[in-house]
């Protein structure tokens, strides 16, 4: 067995567009469909991909109005996987960054997540 550097990624993504709780929600094939479109468009571009596993789970976060203090939650995706050798951190970077900016842009997500090695990315759609 071949021991080679580990350096883990991780893109994660609320699936309710925006904060209001009567606003389209998205579905986990969404997210999937998303990212098989993006590796595929890159694949035939001659561009690198990471290639990971796709995960359900939740988002929770406090929710502050005036002086009441609630929390909530929404479907997330979470896009995990090792970053392949021949791509230096700064190219890794780049190829996560689209990533996360075709997840934001298709999903209609104002944050993703970045997470990369040590490093903490917070991509906002505009």
């Amino acid at each position: 067995m071949d021991q080679k550097p580990y350096r883990p990624f991780q893109i994660s993504g609320g699936l309710r567009e925006g904060y209001d709780l009567v606003s389209p929600v998205h579905t986990i094939t969404d997210a999937r469909n998303v990212i098989q479109d993006w590796l595929e468009k890159r694949i035939r571009a001659g561009e690198k991909v990471v290639v990971g596993t796709l995960l359900e789970g939740q988002f929770i976060y406090p929710w502050v109005d005036g002086k009441n203090i609630s929390s909530r939650y929404e479907p997330a995706f979470h896009y995990k996987g090792i970053i392949r050798e021949d791509a230096p951190d700064k190219e890794a970077i780049e190829i996560l960054e689209d990533l996360a900016k075709e997840l934001a842009q298709k999903l209609n997500q104002k944050r993703v997540h970045v997470e990369f090695c040590s490093m903490y990315f917070l991509f906002e759609n505009k």
